[in-house]
């Protein structure tokens, strides 16, 4: 259990559905290939996926293997992606709920609604409150409505803010939203992090986490945490970039801690895209260069801020006691598979018998 004696967990992984039928638009197919473009990119062989075998469904088994047999994650949080203009069901929760099913110790669910959606919206809050136990809320800032992008600011008393107050009055005390990284082929605007500040100023009781935060608009996401106690920062994809792009990431972490962020940063690899083992072990392996440290001004990451980011913060916004959940997992059949030795990556993951078009298509 866990890497170098530091618990991990990773607070966003998904279960992805990236064939070209779950595109419900245009721009859902832009966002499939710019995904696959990213994992291809940003990790090395073995751990990338070609095209002919990338364009898949993800089963809840290949997800358990990635992140708990051929990687050292000790606990998930699951999120759905409620942006179905753009994808049918991109990360759907029925993949979530068998991986809680097969691991509840290890699983933690964040449910997703669009509030673009009306009322709708609040129904679907409540059956995920009722059935999924789900211990926050995911939010994209847009979707695809009647054909059009439509788009969700954090200041819509309309539409977002009675969402908010369901949240409120059920008890889910944190909000996780999509920001920095546009979905495709779509205007970047909309994924600016400023609108949130108008929520976190009308609810303070409530937290707000700015997933993929420091990819782009990284002064503005540092100036925010630092003025706003109840926003956080979810560092899925913007943590890949420690695989090869370390002084990137270096930088990214050296504002925000500087801006005394390090209690509010939050590790995750992003897996199912990309696989999650080359993301946590080059993010063991990062530090401040001393040139930055000398010239810049920013802290050393030192072990006692990584095992904060790769755990502690995030159980201590929820209220997670992580001596339990070790007690809980010690000794489970995930780890005592895992204390043989990691799996070989993707190793539950075959070649579909029929490649999906997009697959065809990313391959030329």
């Amino acid at each position: 259990m866990s890497i170098n004696g530091t618990f991990v967990l990773d607070s966003v992984v998904h279960g992805f559905n990236t064939t070209a039928a779950n595109a419900s638009s245009r721009y859902g197919k832009s966002l499939l290939l710019s995904n696959f473009s990213f994992q291809w990119a940003m990790v090395p062989d073995p751990f990338r996926l070609e095209p002919l075998r990338y364009f898949q469904p993800i089963s809840a088994e290949v997800l358990e293997s990635i992140l708990f047999l051929e990687c050292d994650v000790d606990v998930a949080v699951y999120h759905t992606v409620p942006a179905w203009g753009f994808l049918r069901d991109f990360s759907p929760m029925s993949v979530g709920l068998e991986l809680k099913r097969r691991n509840p110790d290890r699983i933690f669910l964040y449910g997703g609604v669009s509030p673009l959606q009306g009322e709708k919206a609040l129904d679907d809050l409540d059956r995920q409150i009722d059935e999924w136990g789900i211990i926050g809320l995911k939010l994209y800032p847009v979707d695809i409505i009647d054909g059009e992008v439509r788009v969700l600011r954090f200041d819509d008393r309309k539409l977002l803010y009675p969402i908010l107050e369901r949240c409120r009055k059920r008890g889910v005390k944190v909000i996780a939203v999509h920001k920095a990284m546009p979905l495709g082929a779509v205007a970047m605007d909309p994924f600016k992090n400023s609108d949130v500040d108008y929520a976190a100023i009308d609810f303070p009781d409530l937290n707000f986490e700015i997933v993929h935060s420091g990819f782009a608009f990284l002064d503005e996401a540092a100036f925010q945490i630092a003025r706003f106690p109840n926003v956080y920062v979810g560092l899925e994809s913007t943590a890949t970039l420690a695989v090869r792009h370390p002084r990137k990431l270096a930088r990214i972490l050296g504002e925000f801690i500087m801006m005394g962020g390090a209690k509010k940063l939050f590790w995750s690899s992003g897996a199912s895209s990309p696989h999650p083992r080359p993301v946590l072990e080059a993010f063991m392996r990062l530090h401040m260069p001393a040139e930055m440290v000398e010239g810049d001004g920013y802290p050393p990451l030192t072990d006692e801020i990584k095992a904060d980011i790769l755990a502690r913060n995030y159980a201590r916004l929820h209220g997670i006691d992580l001596s339990v959940l070790k007690t809980k997992i010690t000794g489970d059949e995930l780890s005592r598979k895992r204390s043989a030795g990691l799996a070989e990556p993707w190793s539950r993951l075959a070649t579909p018998a029929q490649i999906d078009p997009l697959g065809t298509e990313a391959q030329t």
